[in-house]
């Protein structure tokens, strides 16, 4: 009965915290819908060292106890995935563009599974695929018809909306916790 005692009062006690991180997030979401080249940039750098910790983690699996055939794929995996490293820190804007058209790919797919889950189903097939046609088209041009400069500017507007509802989400939690807490 004491611990529970102890976890009650320990609720929302670092709320304040929760509430700041949710407001950085929100400017930090509105910065990045401002400023697109920075937005692409800092994309592709993220993208970049992300690859190289892949690449190298999948070089050192290779060396694990495992099969030849085992060995054989980390190490392919492991060298294409540090030769993206290099490419995305050596062209991180067309690796940000690249975010949007593979993402174009597969609002495209999306689209045409939720498209024929339409004709599929009684309760909400014209939503559905109403939905699977907006997808696709929006896919569609993503993928095969935007621009890079546009790209750039839809992916800015992607990752800032992320952040600034991430934002929302994390502050309106750190008040419901700071209401918790009140009572």
């Amino acid at each position: 009965m004491d611990n529970a005692n102890k976890s009650a009062d320990g609720i929302g006690h670092n709320w304040g915290w929760i509430l700041a991180y949710g407001i950085l997030l929100i400017v930090v979401g509105f910065f990045a819908m401002w400023h697109p080249l920075a937005t692409g940039l800092a994309t592709g750098i993220v993208l970049s060292v992300s690859f190289a910790f892949g690449g190298v983690g999948s070089l050192i699996a290779a060396f694990q106890d495992a099969g030849w055939q085992a060995k054989t794929v980390d190490i392919l995996f492991g060298i294409l995935m540090l030769f993206a490293a290099f490419v995305f820190l050596v062209n991180p804007f067309g690796s940000a563009v690249s975010v949007v058209w593979v993402l174009g790919v597969i609002f495209l797919v999306m689209g045409g599974y939720e498209f024929v889950a339409g004709f599929r189903t009684n309760h909400t097939r014209v939503w559905l695929i109403l939905l699977g046609m907006v997808d696709m088209l929006l896919g569609f041009w993503a993928a095969f018809m935007m621009q890079a400069d546009a790209a750039l500017v839809a992916l800015a507007a992607i990752v800032g909306m992320l952040f600034v509802f991430r934002g929302a989400l994390l502050s309106a939690f750190a008040l419901v916790l700071r209401n918790m807490r009140k009572a």
